[in-house]
């Protein structure tokens, strides 16, 4: 039935989206003062086609019968025509523009995430927060991705430690957060085994982000399981438009020490290639609590820390085939090698000894198509604080997806789709083949169709419409489905509702885990004292080493979520962006913390069923009347060779609850110096079930504000960022208790000599107020560092 799903899909998009020969194409660039230009709106008057230039300001128009026609550039007020642009069959006719315009920031802000095409924000059918090239380059130096979206509208994130961050959007945060699904350049970088984001991973190739997108809201409908919340998307510089090298030096606060290599160039022939590379080293804020804990609630630890400093190394190569045709292949490979990273999970404090990640993708994008493939492995090894055992995690991901994409109705409507295959498995062995964190080594697959579908019913109303079916080992096939209406009263003015559902899958440590977590009991003289009474016979019940086990529930089903929204965003004229966006939601089937007698899998205990009757009734009665109640009962049976265990705990699903929220932005560009940033985000949340053994809590402060002040010129740039963030209460595993409010300044500053040198200072933390912002992580203090670049 799956393959059969994904042959009809591939079939339908085959004579979709395939181009005839004896057409040609247009394309072009749009700059000012040799920099791109985004956002522009491209028409082809002959056609009535339109396109929008990308982040490095690139349009093209594919299929254009032979003749001549006249395009018109439009942003914002401003435009230009070029008329006799000349097309000829199996050419591509080139037409760039230079223009003189004024151009605010507020006009050529683009989205590619939303609706996996490259869109106006206001255009966009969610709620979108993009950070561009230029605030990514000013903000780099202190290497710690999360912390450049902290203070936009909407985020929640939380950091347990200096690389240990909980990144979310709309409540119900967690220890390792897995409620946004994470990509960098289409590629889902999480660990496998608990789902969650490694920051320092993907903070690894800071220097190379050209963009970031914050979609708030389940995705699902495109993205699948874990856009639940929303999806962070991440696109990389292209080489051929970013040329040049940077060497970045950083040392700061906490013993930091940072060094970034970048270059890229071209190879003649439309090749064109990205080498980059780098290290990291610094102390954390973390502490060792096996003596004392830095505040009151927090438990003691068995074990000191392993290590007090944080290392990182990697590199990064990329290179790229820019075809006539417009196609572009691209084919990289990453390596990242990183040890004493310490994070924060619902079972203790756990920290890498090792962890090693070498990956490859090769992508390759034409005007109707984009084929992904991409795979890597994770290998692991860390200790768990909070018992003292080595853990052990081997891990991999193969994936590929293939989507197809075109317009029709003269530019009206646009439909995307395509597939998705993935294999991905984790084995927990340690180097004597023991497992140390699942019952077994596991290895599952996911199958999926997507496809959204887009029209424009006038020159003001955008209906989109998507949907995902998904199939997978791990859990039941679900259908993900997405409704949006776009009103545009003009161009930079826009009313949107929409409706969507999404879900998360469980970990795999909530699915597989087997984790002893007490010492072994020794039943030993009860089974001898039994085989006496049945006159010596051996009764192989196996008491002498009855393990304590933590163990997964592979019935688990997926947490779900269906929300409704509704926005509104004005850009008016060229100086302010208003964005509000109110929504609601209801959740359900929440995956709890590891409860006793929750798992129906591991029932009463039951001895051997080749022992005649009425042995194994005298067995029963003999452990009841021997062992204390709570021994007795999560006693209970190995699902894999059925010997007696004690089932501590396990997982299940409980809980409903309905959250709501406002989220409130407003940005003012005084002039092309100044401009002024504030947000406010408001939560709330109502429990309507849950089980008395496990609280669910939000873990989402009722209030945030963020102000930010930024001042840029050619030679220098000054940013002042400021937030406040209410009380709340957390709870997370072990981890329960309050958050106090707390107030944060942070300060980014760069000084451009000439010659592409630059020195800058990154503060954060500025007044060193001493705060935790989630129960169980670290108490946080300022951390300074400065920076020194050279450009060429």
């Amino acid at each position: 039935m799956k393959k059969k799903v994904l042959l009809c899909m591939f079939v339908f998009l085959i004579p979709l989206f395939s181009q005839a020969k004896d057409l040609g194409r247009i394309q072009g660039q749009v700059r000012k003062a040799a920099e791109p230009i985004a956002g522009v709106d491209v028409v082809l008057e002959e056609l009535s086609l339109s396109r929008r230039t990308d982040n490095n300001g690139v349009y093209f128009f594919n299929r254009i019968p032979p003749g001549k026609y006249t395009l018109t550039f439009t942003l914002g007020e401003d435009s230009i025509t070029k008329e006799d642009v000349t097309v000829t069959t199996n050419v591509t006719a080139v037409c760039d523009v230079d223009v003189e315009w004024e151009v605010q920031l507020a006009h050529k802000i683009t989205v590619f995430g939303a609706s996996r095409n490259t869109e106006r924000i206001v255009d966009a059918p969610a709620a979108v927060t993009v950070v561009e090239e230029a605030q990514i380059e000013r903000e780099a130096a202190h290497g710690q991705l999360p912390k450049i979206l902290e203070t936009t509208s909407g985020v929640d994130s939380t950091q347990s430690g200096l690389y240990d961050f909980n990144f979310n959007t709309r409540g119900f945060n967690s220890s390792l957060n897995r409620r946004v699904l994470t990509l960098i350049d289409s590629v889902d970088m999480s660990a496998i085994f608990l789902g969650a984001q490694i920051w320092t991973l993907a903070s690894s190739f800071l220097p190379d982000m050209a963009s970031m997108e914050m979609i708030r809201g389940p995705g699902s409908a495109l993205y699948g399981a874990n856009a639940y919340n929303g999806v962070f998307n991440i696109s990389s510089k292209d080489p051929r438009y970013s040329q040049g090298g940077i060497m970045r030096l950083s040392f700061g606060e906490l013993g930091s020490n940072r060094l970034d290599l970048r270059y890229a160039g071209s190879l003649g022939n439309d090749w064109y290639f990205t080498v980059m590379g780098g290290n990291m080293g610094s102390r954390d804020f973390t502490r060792s609590r096996n003596e004392s804990v830095e505040y009151e609630g927090l438990p003691v630890e068995v074990v000191p820390l392993a290590s007090d400093r944080l290392k990182t190394a990697h590199a990064k190569i990329r290179v790229d085939k820019h075809f006539a045709s417009g196609s572009v292949l691209t084919v990289e490979t990453w390596a990242v090698d990183h040890e004493g990273f310490t994070f924060v999970s619902g079972a203790g404090r756990m920290q890498s000894r090792s962890l090693s990640l070498p990956l490859a993708r090769v992508n390759f994008k034409s005007s109707h198509w984009n084929i992904l493939l991409y795979g890597y492995t994770m290998d692991w090894e860390g200790i768990s604080l909070g018992s003292g055992g080595r853990l052990f995690n081997d891990m991999y991901r193969l994936h590929a997806e293939v989507q197809g994409f075109t317009d029709f109705a003269k530019g009206k409507g646009r439909i995307v789709g395509g597939f998705s295959l993935r294999k991905e498995g984790a084995d927990t062995a340690n180097k004597q083949g023991v497992q140390t964190l699942a019952s077994e080594d596991r290895n599952e697959h996911m199958e999926a169709v997507f496809g959204q579908f887009d029209y424009r019913l006038t020159d003001k109303l955008k209906v989109v419409l998507a949907g995902r079916l998904d199939i997978s080992t791990l859990h039941d096939t679900l259908f993900s489905p997405k409704a949006s209406l776009v009103y545009s009263f003009n161009p930079g003015h826009s009313l949107r509702l929409t409706f969507n559902k999404a879900f998360q899958t469980p970990n795999y440590s909530e699915f597989f885990l087997r984790l002893p977590v007490a010492p072994s009991v020794d039943l030993s003289a009860i089974e001898a004292g039994l085989s006496a009474a049945f006159g010596g016979m051996d009764l192989g019940l196996g008491f002498d080493n009855v393990p304590v086990l933590a163990l997964g529930n592979e019935n688990l089903k997926v947490e779900e979520i269906t929300s409704y929204e509704i926005g509104y965003s004005n850009i008016f004229g060229r100086k302010l962006i208003f964005n509000i966006n109110y929504y609601r939601s209801q959740l359900k089937n929440f995956v709890t913390d590891l409860l006793a007698l929750v798992n129906p899998a591991y029932g009463p205990y039951a001895p051997p069923n080749s022992l005649p009757a009425p042995i194994p009734d005298i067995i029963l009665a003999t452990l009841q009347a021997s062992l204390p109640p709570s021994y007795f009962a999560i006693m209970s049976n190995s699902l894999d060779d059925g010997s007696a265990i004690l089932a501590a705990r396990s997982y299940t699903n409980a809980g409903k609850a309905k959250a709501q929220g406002i989220e409130l932005n407003l940005q003012y560009f005084l002039n092309e110096h100044w401009n002024i940033d504030c947000n406010y985000t408001w939560f709330d949340f109502t429990i309507e079930e849950e089980l008395i053994a496990d609280r669910i809590l939000a873990n989402t402060p009722e209030h945030r504000v963020n102000f930010g002040v930024v001042y840029i010129s050619d030679w220098l740039d000054v940013s002042m960022q400021y937030r406040w963030i209410d009380a709340f209460p957390w709870a997370a595993g072990i981890f329960e208790g309050d958050v106090k409010s707390y107030n944060l300044a942070d300060l980014t500053a760069n000084v451009y000599f000439g010659d592409g040198f630059s020195l800058g200072i990154n503060i954060s933390n500025l007044l060193n107020n001493k705060h935790h912002q989630s129960f169980g992580g670290d108490i946080l203090r300022r951390h300074a560092v400065a920076t020194f670049s050279y450009r060429w």
